[in-house]
């Protein structure tokens, strides 16, 4: 009896086709999906990390459910086709926005452009400039001898062009002129109204890459005494005085004597 009916409906399919109700249930059937996971965390850095886990079923299923192209995660992460799946594998699913923490199960963030920012020079060089005041004018720079302010100094290139420019301070340490491109210079030094120099104010350079050049100008006033002359020097300059003294009053005897007794 079994037999007869299974033949029987068999036949009926053979001869009128599936019946609607079998179609449309066979229709309705809902299709799989994949199993979406949450999305992970970002980084520091911004970046999406998913780990694989024991079960998931190909670099496809991950993509969909990342909202991604099994392409664009290829890409990011240097799979080759072909390529297997590991528990544990780390991949990268894209970049999470500055401002946004999380982002929504099954989507992915767009990487954020990075600012533009400036090219560091790294061949370039600095000059250090130091005015002082030359007490004994020897045109060196002694222990006691302190900083020179209200002085000028300029820092010209080789192509004319003023490449730094300062007023002196009485800060030791001079006026320090950094990232200055490697090349010629000529720096020279003004001193301040009421003082000459006691050294040449014009000195030529060359200033190459990671060079610290240290410059000394020397100044003294204007009206220099012998305040400024030691003890010796102080002594010298008066014998010096009275001898001269001396000598005009002899020469200005021999005159008068001549003049009456030589005609």
């Amino acid at each position: 009896m079994q037999i007869k009916r299974f033949f029987f409906l068999l036949l009926l399919i053979l001869l009128f086709g599936v019946p609607g109700g079998v179609r449309g249930a066979m229709a309705e059937a809902p299709a799989a999906q994949p199993t979406p996971f949450p999305t992970p965390t970002p980084g520091p850095d911004g970046s999406i990390i998913y780990i694989v886990q024991p079960g998931d079923t190909g670099f496809w299923t991950i993509a969909a459910i990342a909202g991604i192209s099994v392409e664009e995660l290829y890409a990011l992460n240097g799979i080759q086709p072909g390529d297997f799946m590991l528990p544990g594998m780390e991949l990268l699913l894209g970049f999470a926005g500055p401002t946004q923490a999380t982002a929504a199960p099954g989507s992915i963030d767009t990487p954020t452009p990075l600012e533009p920012t400036a090219t560091p020079i790294f061949n370039t060089g600095e000059i250090c400039v130091l005015l002082f005041l030359d007490v004994n004018g020897n045109a060196r720079l002694e222990e006691d001898e302190e900083a020179l302010s209200e002085g000028q100094i300029n820092v010209v290139n080789n192509l004319g062009t003023l490449a730094a420019e300062s007023t002196t301070t009485q800060d030791m340490e001079g006026q320090c002129f950094q990232e200055l491109e490697a090349g010629d210079y000529n720096v020279s030094a003004a001193v301040p109204a009421g003082y000459n120099p006691t050294t040449s104010m014009n000195v030529p350079l060359r200033l190459q890459a990671g060079d610290i050049k240290f410059i000394q100008f020397g100044a003294q006033p204007s009206a220099a005494t012998t305040s400024f002359l030691s003890n010796s020097e102080r002594d010298k300059s008066i014998w010096y005085g009275i001898f001269g003294v001396l000598s005009l009053a002899a020469a200005a005897g021999i005159g008068y004597y001549v003049s009456k007794y030589g005609r």
